[in-house]
């Protein structure tokens, strides 16, 4: 059992900005409660806050795609090795495996006492090629690839989402222990409302070719035109500008400029709102962990439609709200939106079955309680 709070640092490029968000704030309070919680990543200037619940420390992120990810991964070892140093950080989250290789190398080269956890959200490599569509990224896979044997040699721990895609990561070192849990869902802000009246559809992810958007355009066009009171909500950052003006041309050509709609990254609050407002979700994805969205919508009682594939099918097709097809199945889309949508009987159960796993799987506590667990899972396998 932990008995102190152990000083523990998140090390990645996610954007908090200089002002948490409410859902950010509510995700360092609870870890807060058993851990001195640390982050160390990217913001518009180089500058060090201390909000008490968490600290972090911001490098200047650069403009160009290339050197934002050398500088994180490679040029700032001794900035991070100084932040390590000056706060007594003991154990570092790494949010995929090249973050891992600075800590790697301090903890080989600086003699420092690190504990390793790389975290792994689904398939790392695959998902960045396709989100970033980088030519760099993509001949880079070979060093990337080097990279990711080496720290998984000297991690201690494999934070996972779901079995199937931490057990891939065994190939690189057979003995690494695992322990999956799904990410932070903010339970305040995801909340069912019964008041709404529900009738649109919506997707929520980035406009990236791995989400599948492509297809779940081209196969809802028919059910809109025989359905004129319902809206196909997309809600993502424009990841890649040429798909999203392909998907454009697509609507266009559709004449449903004014039925598929799309909104620019919006609020977890928005989010909710919106989520409230519809009656099915729906996934396209050829790849995921375990996607957050699903929790998410499962919090507000959303049915969903998503792919038959590994972080879906279970736990949400056999114990959850979510109907699956086969990847690039129109028919079998077009079937389970139609049966989700107009059985009404089959939408409420299906929404009380997403709620439920949404709440055993990531209910109030349960976020830090993991971690707790996952630390007295590694230090015991010393």
């Amino acid at each position: 059992m932990i008995e102190f709070k152990r000083n523990i640092l998140f090390l990645g490029t996610t954007d908090y900005g200089f002002e948490l968000s409410s859902s950010d704030k509510n995700k360092f309070k609870e870890l807060n409660t058993k851990l001195n919680v640390y982050v160390f990543t990217y913001g518009l200037e180089e500058k060090e806050i201390d909000f008490q619940i968490v600290k972090i420390k911001y490098l200047k992120r650069p403009k160009t795609i290339i050197f934002k990810y050398l500088k994180f991964y490679f040029l700032s070892i001794f900035k991070l090795n100084k932040f390590i140093s000056d706060n007594d950080i003991s154990i570092v989250s790494a949010k995929e495996p090249i973050s891992a290789l600075s800590p790697v190398l301090i903890k080989l080269f600086l003699n420092k006492d690190l504990k390793i956890i790389i975290e792994n959200h689904g398939n790392f490599k695959h998902q960045l090629i396709q989100q970033r569509d980088s030519f760099f990224i993509s001949k880079s896979l070979f060093i990337i690839e080097l990279i990711t044997k080496f720290v998984f040699k000297h991690a201690d721990i494999l934070r996972g989402v779901n079995k199937q895609n931490s057990e891939y990561f065994k190939k690189y070192n057979n003995n690494i222990q695992i322990f999956n849990f799904p990410a932070w869902i903010d339970n305040s802000i995801f909340k069912m409302s019964k008041d709404n009246t529900r009738k649109d559809v919506l997707f929520v992810g980035n406009i990236i070719k791995r989400k599948g958007l492509l297809f779940l355009i081209e196969s809802i066009i028919p059910f809109l035109k025989q359905n004129k009171n319902v809206i196909f909500r997309i809600v993502g950052k424009k990841e890649n500008k040429k798909y999203f003006l392909e998907l454009k041309e697509l609507i266009k050509n559709s004449d449903l400029d004014d039925r598929i709609i799309f909104f620019d990254a919006l609020d977890q609050n928005q989010i909710a709102k919106l989520m409230n407002n519809s009656k099915v979700l729906v996934m396209g994805s050829t790849s995921e962990g375990l996607p957050r969205v699903l929790i998410e919508s499962g919090f507000c009682g959303l049915p969903s439609i998503a792919t038959n594939i590994d972080g879906i099918f279970d736990p949400f097709f056999t114990n959850g709200g979510t109907l699956v097809f086969d990847i690039d199945s129109n028919n079998q889309f077009i079937q389970n939106l139609e049966k989700v949508y107009f059985d009404n009987d089959l939408w409420s159960s299906q929404s009380k079955l997403s709620y439920n796993l949404s709440n055993s799987i990531s209910g109030n506590g349960k976020f830090v309680d993991n971690w707790v667990k996952m630390i007295e899972v590694m230090d015991l396998s010393i």
